[in-house]
């Protein structure tokens, strides 16, 4: 058995050991120490209503699709168990997710060791599995983005196996379509790196693919960037539909423009003449897209457009591309496509993944009257109130871009924490921070150009940060409410993919100065530096592995005497001041809805409820329509309910007979 085989199979029986002995611990941790997130139990409790004849439902009621599905999918056999124990499936759970993590390391762990060294895949993997900030983000919470991390890493793994030079076979372009939709319908806003990802396959083998990728990167960024820039935050969320119709129409132009004019061709010209030739083409795609916002403006299809940031725009554009060709390969080189294999392998992939799309749209349509999760929907409307209890208007330039530590601002995971650390270092100045990890970073990147440029490309990074990129800007530069750490599963595997380069970059400068001419004695004075890949990596990885064993330990503790406990310490105020059937709102409400006892949870906040609901939420009908379907309690925090985008609906039907903690139980009746 060779080496990669030996570790692929430590590491799942390390990872797999650990879970079953969380999965085996005392029944009341599930509840406190593990699964602790509301949107988990959304899952939970709509697959036991599934599975139970009930129909697609949180609460019994009102039908609902504000989850992403195929998930679902994966929670529905799961959660028949309910039936006989609440704990029973969520123990299979943790081992599902268990499973699901160590085999993503797997994948991860044969992604990178394709192009770069063994230790620096063993490190990749080991930090995806064992790394706690990963953990908590990813696997602890039991929701869907253990398997987006997976399907994401399949499909990464399939693309950096298509050669160039071979077109796509019936059989590869099915799987790639597959596996497309698989990684959208883990996590249906995957969707903007799916659809980029149809270019990655079919300008394979060109000097396009990674251009145009960074071009998305770039022209994407400097429409969300100039308007608030300009305009300030937040007072950039006023005019969010503008960036919206900015990036969209800018990319396109651009793109077309650079095509037309050559500009994803290697630099065959002198370097001066190369980049006057970029300034032209580049000023010449901003001053189109200029006219057409103008038009736009005058046509009064736009909230607002300052003039000055159109200018501002044309800048970032003119700055960015040019960097993005400065750094890619000056060598001469043609780019002519074979137009022919383009449409049809366009055909195949984009005809799988969007014919998928349209049928779960249409499905959604007919089954509960709206195309898409209704989760969403209410998170954008909300997003939109100012002064929602569900999330304020950014603030900072560094929120806006996610680059600030606080949950739901954080969009790149591990990259933030480190700049926080390094900021405080430097004075709390965080842009120095920024500008010194690019720097470093790009020093050790310029030291074997070719092979990181060759293990960039074939573990699909450049792919990676555009999809990143504009899913953020999806979620910040729409003034979205309510965003989590956990969205960013793209950001985290492009964390560990560049890491894991950047690592392996390191290692060759030691082994290098290990080979290098010397005597005898500093020959011995030096012995370990040859080994030093080996070294550190068994010392990172053993530190990552301690840490996560001994925190699993702690959290999920055997034989703790709960045995009178409940699962949660609401759970016996609720029963003892409700009556058995009773129907109880909550603006949340997730874990509470799976365990209570002989009552029905209703979500109010709409993430989990039905499309009429969310419609009388907004039109401010919501009290008229939990009283049409009968509840009979209201249990929230009395100050949620006074502000947007509740306003005091329930006051007038409400009589407080109860407290618990910061939430008041209100009598529901006129």
């Amino acid at each position: 058995m060779n080496r990669d085989r030996l570790f692929e199979i430590a590491l799942l029986a390390i990872v797999l050991a650990l879970y079953t002995y969380a999965a085996l611990s005392d029944r009341y941790n599930f509840g406190e120490r593990w699964f602790v997130r509301d949107d988990a139990y959304y899952y939970f409790k709509v697959a036991q209503n599934i599975v139970e004849g009930r129909g697609s439902t949180f609460d019994g009621i009102n039908p609902t699709n504000g989850y992403h599905p195929l998930w679902m999918l994966v929670c529905v056999p799961i959660f028949a168990l309910a039936r006989f124990d609440l704990v029973l499936p969520l123990r299979i759970l943790l081992l599902a997710t268990g499973l699901i993590s160590a085999w993503t390391g797997v994948l991860i762990f044969r992604l990178v060791r394709q192009t770069l060294s063994m230790p620096a895949a063993i490190l990749a993997a080991s930090y995806w599995v064992f790394d706690y900030s990963i953990h908590v983000r990813v696997t602890q919470f039991g929701l869907e983005t253990g398997l987006t991390a997976l399907t994401l890493s399949a499909f990464l793994l399939a693309l950096s196996r298509l050669t160039p030079e071979r077109p796509l076979s019936a059989r590869q372009a099915l799987t790639l379509g597959l596996l497309a939709t698989a990684v959208t319908f883990s996590r249906l806003d995957t969707v903007f790196l799916t659809f980029l990802a149809g270019a990655w396959i079919v300008l394979r083998g060109t000097p396009m693919r990674s251009r145009l990728m960074l071009d998305v990167v770039v022209l994407v960024s400097a429409a969300f960037l100039s308007l608030a820039l300009r305009l300030g935050l937040p007072a950039y969320f006023t005019y969010a539909r503008t960036g919206v119709i900015l990036a969209g129409l800018g990319t396109a132009i651009h793109v077309a423009l650079f095509y037309l004019f050559g500009q994803y061709r290697p630099f065959s010209a002198p370097l001066p003449a190369a980049l006057l030739r970029l300034a032209g083409v580049s000023l010449l795609g901003s001053a189109i897209t200029s006219g057409l916002m103008i038009g736009l403006l005058i046509g009064n299809q736009l909230p607002g457009l300052p003039r000055s940031a159109l200018l501002i725009y044309a800048g970032l554009v003119l700055l960015g591309t040019g960097i993005v060709r400065l750094a890619a390969s000056r060598r001469s080189g043609d780019l002519s496509l074979d137009w022919r294999s383009i449409v049809r392998e366009s055909i195949y992939y984009y005809g799988i993944l969007g014919g998928s799309l349209a049928a779960y749209m249409v499905l959604n349509r007919l089954l509960f009257g709206t195309f898409m999760p209704i989760s969403g929907q209410i998170k954008h409307w909300g997003g939109a109130l100012e002064g929602s209890v569900y999330g304020k208007p950014i603030q900072s330039l560094s929120g806006f871009l996610g680059l600030e530590p606080m949950e739901g601002i954080n969009a790149w995971g591990p990259i933030t924490s480190l700049l926080a650390k390094i900021s405080g270092l430097l004075g709390n100045h965080l842009w120095l921070a920024i500008g010194l990890v690019i720097v470093i970073s790009s020093l050790l990147l310029a030291t074997r150009i070719l092979r990181a440029k060759r293990a960039a490309t074939s573990m699909g990074l450049p792919l990676l940060l555009a999809g990143s990129v504009v899913q953020m800007f999806y979620y910040r530069g729409q003034g979205y409410a309510g965003d989590k750490d956990w969205y960013w599963v793209a950001q985290m595997l492009l964390v560990a993919l560049l890491g894991a380069l950047l690592y392996d970059l390191v290692m060759r400068l030691l082994h290098k100065l290990d080979r290098a001419p010397q005597s005898k004695l500093s020959r011995i004075a030096r012995w370990p530096l040859g080994r030093m890949p080996w070294l550190m990596t068994i010392a990172v990885m053993l530190y990552y592995f301690l840490s996560f064993a001994t925190m699993v330990i702690q959290r999920m503790p055997w034989q703790t005497n709960h045995s009178l406990s409940a699962y949660m310490d609401v759970l016996p105020f609720l029963e003892a001041n409700t009556e058995e059937g009773a129907l109880i709102g909550m603006t949340g409400g997730g874990n509470v809805g799976y365990f209570i006892r002989g009552r029905t949870i209703v979500n109010m906040d709409g993430l989990i409820n039905s499309y009429p609901y969310f419609l009388a939420l907004q039109a401010g009908h919501a009290d008229a329509y939990l009283k049409r379907i009968g509840l009979d309690y209201i249990f929230a925090n009395p100050n949620i309910l006074q502000q947007m985008p509740y306003q005091g609906q329930f006051d007038e039907w409400s009589e407080k007979i109860g407290r618990f903690g910061k939430k008041e139980l209100l009598r529901y009746s006129p």
